[in-house]
């Protein structure tokens, strides 16, 4: 069953169990029953848009109508007095009233910026309602300003994933990702942690998945849309947030142990291990089986 959800006469806004219109009294499609309505569009509220359209040929009159547009976005013919559905005073006097009668509306989106919001379910309340008149949605989100929330830490002293999710600084796991923070369980002798998370032999110079130098320490930045920056860059290259030099990530050593510790530590907080002398040790070895190879292959 058809259900009209604006008057085609007059435009007012109808509910599902109004027979007639509370505006100008016609008759709607309305029945009794529990048959399933279709809803119909709303003709005479074409919202905020900028769009210059003549709606002529879609209102339903046996005359030439001549309409206006409301602020409210309401279709109104244009000897109305009042709008449909804001009621606001529309007639002008002098000059003005004049042209209008032979001027098309023209629609500028700036005009309704901050005056009214759309609910939900259509209706239009004023822009400082904090509920809606009609079915008592919340109009206004309580949204948090995402330009700076690279400023904002929830702990004092955090630790950063490679994802870009914050840590407590005792905290093991990534809680977003779940990457070790603090040590690995089982690994294969020590190992560089790159910053882009990726383990590599003690021995390597760069990092298998993204090229960096692994011979010194890498320090770059972390967006919290997990994008990796250059130490130097004031903006994310993603997603263009500014980026909070505090939010770093740093070249690291994994100890034999599993433990986590910063490049240039000299000793292993967790097994005591000279990390220095077991890095230089494993280079030497590594530089002598090369040369080895190298003489045996005849190179």
């Amino acid at each position: 069953m058809e259900f009209w959800n604006y008057c085609p006469n007059c435009g007012k806004r109808l509910n599902p169990n109004e027979g007639f219109c509370s505006s100008c009294g016609r008759k709607t499609a309305f029945k009794n029953s529990d048959d399933n309505y279709m809803f119909t569009p709303p003709i005479y509220n074409i919202g905020f848009f900028d769009l210059k359209i003549d709606f002529s040929p879609y209102i339903e009159k046996n005359v030439d109508y001549k309409y206006d547009v409301c602020k409210c976005g309401y279709i109104n013919d244009i000897d109305n007095e009042f709008c449909y559905h804001c009621e606001v005073k529309r007639i002008e006097k002098g000059l003005s009233r004049f042209i209008k009668k032979y001027e098309r509306p023209k629609f500028d989106i700036n005009d309704f910026i901050n005056m009214d919001i759309t609910c939900e379910c259509g209706a239009l309340n004023s822009y400082d309602s904090e509920y809606c008149q009609e079915c008592g949605r919340k109009l206004h989100e309580d949204k948090i300003d995402e330009s700076f929330i690279n400023f904002n830490f929830e702990y004092e002293n955090p630790i950063f994933c490679s994802c870009g999710k914050e840590n407590d600084q005792s905290s093991l796991f990534c809680e977003n990702c779940g990457l070790p923070l603090d040590r690995y369980e089982k690994i294969n002798g020590m190992k560089i942690l790159c910053v882009c998370s990726v383990l590599n032999n003690i021995t390597s110079d760069f990092c298998l998945n993204c090229g960096n130098d692994l011979t010194e320490e890498v320090t770059e930045i972390i967006c919290v849309c997990g994008t990796r920056n250059p130490i130097g860059k004031e903006f994310c290259s993603s997603c263009n947030k500014p980026l909070n030099h505090q939010r770093r990530l740093k070249t690291k050593i994994v100890c034999s142990c599993g433990k986590i510790v910063d490049f240039n530590t000299e000793f292993c907080p967790n097994c005591g291990k000279n990390i220095k002398k077991a890095v230089n040790r494993e280079k030497r070895i590594s530089k002598t089986v090369d040369s080895i190879k190298n003489i045996w292959n005849g190179v």
